[in-house]
């Protein structure tokens, strides 16, 4: 009796503050994200027939799916309350491995059918940062929590043309991206200073433009013909993770 006496009240204690401290752990997981992007089509374009800009700005207009694997780090602090709340605040970093190309192959457009084009888009994400306020919930060791805040993610991306006249542009673009991040989750301490959890995270990229330039060998360079890209990214993670808390 005593000795079940003792175990229900370390459990108790336990349960009672168990989330409450500073913590470092370490998560791996999938991403999988949506990147759309709009051709603005410029300069010497203006002297081709409407047909032929409106058909080359749509088709180099793509979107794009990109996914893989992600992993990283994390570091927080919690503060349990008496009634079960909880608050706390969260950094994390992680390198991902999302990404995606596509590419259309040449194809005859419809003003000009001897006349084709061979459009490409990729991008990829390499790794990203984020802080975060976390609000939830505890019960013994269970824990359900919500969690948002700004973080930013490195983004290369390019986008090219090459046509059977000679015409033959490529865009790129490496820029840190500010995001948005929002997600939920849940934890379970399984030992006095080990906890494991599983998160779901939706990450929302500011919008980013960049030019084609000319490639070598390539024709009409005078006048010059323009081509705008303007992108964006958004992208969703699902990670499992385990945290030592002092």
């Amino acid at each position: 009796t005593l000795l079940a006496a003792a175990c229900l009240f370390s459990a108790n204690a336990f349960a009672a503050d168990g989330f409450t401290g500073f913590y470092i752990g370490a998560h791996a997981g999938h991403g999988k994200g949506d990147s759309d992007n709009t051709v603005t089509l410029g300069g010497a374009w203006a002297s081709e027939s409407p047909a032929l800009q409106a058909e080359v700005a749509d088709r180099f207009s793509q979107s794009l799916n990109p996914s893989g694997s992600t992993f990283g780090v994390q570091l927080g602090y919690d503060h349990q309350f008496a009634s079960g709340f909880l608050l706390g605040g969260e950094f994390d970093y992680s390198q991902l491995n999302v990404k995606d190309t596509d590419r259309t192959g040449p194809q005859p457009t419809t003003p000009f059918p001897s006349l084709n084009y061979d459009f490409s888009n990729r991008i990829e994400a390499n790794d990203s940062l984020s802080l975060r306020l976390k609000a939830g919930y505890t019960n013994g060791s269970h824990l359900v929590f919500l969690t948002a805040g700004v973080g930013q993610v490195d983004v290369d991306a390019s986008a090219g043309m090459v046509s059977n006249g000679g015409y033959n542009k490529l865009g790129t673009k490496s820029d840190s991206l500010d995001t948005t991040v929002w997600g939920v989750g849940y934890e379970y301490l399984f030992a006095d200073n080990w906890s494991f959890r599983f998160d779901y995270l939706n990450t929302n990229a500011d919008d980013f433009r960049y030019d084609t330039v000319y490639q070598p060998g390539s024709s009409f360079v005078s006048p010059a013909y323009t081509e705008t890209v303007r992108q964006d990214f958004d992208y969703d993670t699902f990670r499992v993770g385990v945290n030592y808390r002092f």
